[in-house]
């Protein structure tokens, strides 16, 4: 019986643009699949362990404050606002006093995706202070939720 090394997502760059901070991470899914990039990304967040997912809630709701739908309403995305849905984009925002996010999720092919976190300070002190706390947790999270949606 053979057994498959599970698939890790890694950070690649991110095109220069007016942002104030940026990643990007991707992964190849183990079988080609037929799922949007609003199905990916919906099961990598809503269909996350209830763990994950209530801490994800916590940390964007009462860390850093976004506006959030009702996680139910399936109109968003664990709360978060869909801006474009497109077969291989989808676009979420999310706004709070200290900044402004958008999460880029992408079908770049049959057997790969990606995301990409877009921040925009409203306050850079006060942003930038919680984002150098949160920032270590996101980063382990999005890596975790991509390899997890692609397996």
């Amino acid at each position: 019986m053979r057994t498959f090394a599970p698939r890790r997502a890694v950070q690649v760059p991110v095109a220069a643009g007016r942002y104030d901070y940026a990643d990007a991470f991707e992964v190849r899914v183990d079988a080609p699949d037929g799922r949007s990039a609003e199905e990916f990304a919906r099961h990598a967040l809503e269909h996350s362990p209830w763990p994950v997912r209530t801490a994800i809630w916590i940390v964007h709701r009462y860390v850093i404050g976004f506006r959030l739908a009702p996680r139910a309403d399936p109109e968003h995305v664990l709360g978060w606002a869909i801006v474009r849905s497109e077969p291989d984009v989808v676009e979420l925002e999310a706004e709070s006093r200290l900044l402004r996010a958008v999460l880029v999720g992408e079908r770049r092919s049959a057997e790969n995706a990606a995301i990409t976190t877009y921040l925009f300070y409203r306050r850079p002190a006060a942003a930038r202070a919680i984002w150098k706390v949160v920032r270590p947790l996101h980063q382990w999270v999005a890596r975790y939720l991509l390899q997890r949606a692609a397996s």
